[in-house]
């Protein structure tokens, strides 16, 4: 039986990852920091409490299993388990272990042409991991360890501690208010976390070490590309209320971000959700993999009801 680590299970993505592991047999050990927080209890599933100063019982965990997951979110939404990636990739790397990282962290690269003042067309600005990690990640591979990471999109959570989504729905009596950063007809990638966490535990279990034939292998996930047009008309099957889309005023939100980490975070994505991305390689193919996708309008049908 395959003996995986989840990181952080009270938190979304963690919580995903052990109800899916369990469904494929896996043994799971996982981590929580915060007994507190109400936990789902499956099969096959222990429990260690830890803390930030308990580095000797991480190194007993990661010892003692075969495969680590990790979810690593943009900073500014939280959701970091308690021990730095650095901390935990020395570990990963002491005991050559594989490490399944997801991440929606990216780095920025704007077009100079964008920036012109005669270009006025919008172009998809490249993403990519940022360099501090990729040079971890690939210091880590070296070293002996095997590194998958599954980047992803924004996640189609509603709720604001989840993701930015919840931050641009306002709910009335009597309707739904989406507030667009860009033109509203513009795409801009979307994971629904309950897939993503489903299709990687499907390849892990189903394709075992032919998962891991390369030290670093680092690929996108084809969540839902939807514009913020789609999401409204998707919010309003799912809520039974009208949905009006309104223009984010990006002069607001500069004034809310002196006060809040996670604004200020969103605020630096402005040139992103202005112009749309693109990814620098390409994504997953799905032939490999016999990805699940569920629809986008039972997506967020679902993220909707979970914030009831």
């Amino acid at each position: 039986m395959k003996k995986a680590l989840v990181l952080g299970i009270e938190h979304e993505m963690g919580s995903l990852l052990c109800k899916n592991l369990a469904k494929y047999n896996w043994q799971v050990t996982a981590t929580l920091d915060d007994p507190c927080q109400p936990i789902e209890i499956t099969p096959n599933l222990t429990l260690a409490e830890i803390c930030a100063e308990d580095v000797d019982f991480l190194d007993e965990l990661i010892a003692d299993c075969d495969t680590v997951f990790l979810h690593l979110p943009d900073p500014t939404l939280g959701g970091q388990v308690i021990f730095s990636l650095e901390t935990i990739t020395t570990l990963i790397a002491k005991h050559q272990r594989h490490l399944v990282l997801t991440t929606n962290f990216y780095d920025i690269k704007p077009s100079r042409l964008s920036s012109m003042a005669f270009w006025r067309q919008p172009r998809p600005i490249p993403i990519t991991l940022p360099r501090k990690l990729q040079r971890l990640l690939e210091q880590t591979a070296a070293a002996g360890a095997h590194i998958t990471v599954r980047c992803c999109g924004h996640s189609l959570s509603c709720a604001l501690e989840d993701g930015y989504l919840g931050m641009l729905i306002k709910e009335t009596q009597n309707k739904l208010i989406v507030q667009s950063p860009s033109h509203y007809t513009l795409n801009h990638y979307w994971t629904f976390l309950p897939d993503l966490a489903e299709n990687i535990v499907h390849q892990l279990s189903t394709q075992g070490d032919a998962c891991t034939h390369t030290p670093l292998d680092v690929t996108y996930y084809p969540g839902h590309q939807a514009s913020i047009k789609d999401i409204a008309r998707c919010l309003a099957l799912s809520s039974g209320k009208p949905v009006t889309v309104t223009h984010l005023h990006w002069t607001l939100m500069e004034c809310i971000s002196l006060f809040s980490p996670l604004f200020r975070g969103f605020l630096g994505m402005r040139r992103l959700w202005q112009h749309g991305s693109t990814f620098p390689s390409p994504r997953m193919n799905p032939s490999q993999s016999a990805l699940f996708h569920t629809p986008l309008e039972l997506a967020l049908q679902q993220s909707w009801r979970r914030t009831k």
